[in-house]
């Protein structure tokens, strides 16, 4: 008899679960609130962990032709000035693409490993070694009931275990803008000026992808649609991309962290941003939710006690997730509330993270992958 696993959430971490768990053989159900299963968003980076996982479940040969492969990262001052530079290759590798595209890929591979999908559906919690409750007062018994349902997640805040949601004092705003004319080049150029922060990647062949970071208290910055003068004042070097930004369509919201003292209660895991929520300084979020999500088939699916296995499938990984949210809390930290009279250090530190590599190691350590975990991602979990 087919064991049955019931997933709260068709976002990344749902769809990734769904569709790997289908592959061993479990009866699928992903309940998504939303009509249609899309993503809210911009452009995504998508790192080597991703891609390891992307990889093993097909999406990537899907959506290859979407994206762009990076060649390098820069961070470059307001004055032209580049300073950090890393190449992006081997466990260092970067694919950018639409969040769009990413979630299309996943939804196809999710279908097409037999996942079922029910739309309209309004999770509002779980019960342990039950299974999953929805809004229309059903309960869906599950062998195993997995929490993919983002940051305000219903059945972390059902299962009272403490933690949850803060916002952080930061803003970011993020565009996905047609063409290429400010990124004819496979590179990612973050530019900086002062404690505010802009992102400019190729996303595809056919776009861009923009984001704008400062903190909340900077009034100027928060406005939106953008002031572009002001904006522009303060990046001369790409103020056209400025007029181009105050047109556009974007998103605005707070970074925010989740803190989440347990990832399995029983038969219950929580997944994805519901469990490490994380400001996205290390373009990781989508990184951890599909290496977890892997890992947790990997160990789960074929274990005779569901709980046992979900419990040791958090102690395994999760230390990966914990050390990259503190480097992610950091970075926000520092790119935030660094003092402006200390303003002449800045290139320093920022150089620093590039070129010390014990430094540079700690904070992306989960582009190392699974592989920390003993997990070989060609062959079998090493005890």
């Amino acid at each position: 008899m087919k064991r049955k696993v019931e997933i709260a959430g068709g976002g990344i971490a749902g769809l990734s679960a769904g569709a790997l768990f289908a592959r061993r053989g479990w009866e699928v159900n992903v309940h998504e609130q939303g009509s249609e299963i899309r993503e809210v968003g911009a452009g995504i980076y998508i790192k080597n962990n991703s891609l390891e996982v992307l990889e093993k479940l097909g999406v990537l040969d899907r959506i290859r032709g979407q994206g762009t492969v990076l060649e390098r990262a820069q961070i470059q001052f307001a004055d032209g000035t580049v300073k950090q530079e890393r190449p992006l290759r081997d466990k260092s590798r970067v694919h950018t693409f639409a969040r769009q595209v990413l979630i299309e890929g996943l939804r196809d591979a999710a279908l097409e490993a037999g996942v079922n999908i029910v739309t309209g559906s309004r999770v509002t919690g779980a019960l342990p070694g039950k299974g999953l409750l929805t809004a229309d007062g059903g309960l869906h018994e599950a062998d195993l009931v997995i929490a993919a349902d983002g940051v305000h997640s219903a059945v972390r805040n059902s299962l009272k275990m403490g933690g949850g949601f803060t916002e952080l004092p930061t803003i970011i705003n993020r565009y996905l803008v047609e063409g290429r004319a400010f990124t004819s080049q496979p590179k990612t150029v973050e530019h900086w000026s002062g404690n505010r922060r802009i992102g400019v990647t190729p996303s595809g062949p056919d776009h861009t992808y923009v984001y704008m970071v400062a903190p909340a208290w900077d009034a100027k910055a928060a406005r939106f649609p953008i002031d572009a003068e002001d904006w522009s004042r303060r990046f001369p070097r790409i103020a056209d991309l400025m007029a181009v930004l105050h047109r556009a369509e974007g998103t605005q919201y707070h970074y925010g962290l989740v803190k989440c003292p347990k990832w399995s209660v029983g038969n219950i895991a929580i997944l994805g941003d519901a469990a490490h929520g994380l400001p996205p300084t290390l373009g990781q979020g989508a990184g951890l939710t599909l290496m977890n999500a892997y890992a947790l088939a990997h160990l789960v699916a074929d274990a005779d006690d569901v709980a046992a296995a979900v419990a040791a499938w958090e102690q395994r990984v999760r230390f990966i997730s914990d050390r990259t949210q503190a480097w992610a809390v950091r970075y926000d930290w520092f790119t935030r509330q660094w003092p402006t009279s200390l303003d002449f250090a800045r290139p320093l530190v920022a150089w620093s993270f590039g070129q010390f590599k014990c430094l540079n190691e700690r904070m992306r350590v989960a582009d190392r992958g699974l592989a920390q975990a003993g997990i070989d991602m060609m062959g079998e979990a090493r005890p």
